[in-house]
């Protein structure tokens, strides 16, 4: 065998190698992302769920409910109301 034939054979296997570590690193990553996608499409409909929530605790009425529950907080009566005109 020569020395040129030698040197075929050892490049052959290097790019043989090569190309097998290339397509385990590919589909490594490759599994990677759609893990990553699932996450983020996770993520997504929790911050959808997180927006309506958002929206339903600044309704004037649920701030009212809850003022009235947790709070003990009243409208005042006539009476107790005083109204201040500024010249």
């Amino acid at each position: 065998m020569t020395r040129q034939a030698l040197f075929v054979y050892v490049l052959v296997l290097a790019l043989a190698l090569s190309l097998v570590y290339t397509r385990i690193t590919t589909r490594s990553l490759y599994l990677q992302l759609q893990g990553l996608q699932l996450q983020r499409d996770d993520f997504n409909v929790e911050w959808g769920r997180l927006l309506l929530q958002e929206a339903r605790y600044a309704e004037p009425r649920y701030i009212e409910k809850i003022a009235r529950q947790k709070l003990g907080m009243v409208y005042p009566a006539r009476e107790q109301i005083s109204v201040i005109r500024l010249p």
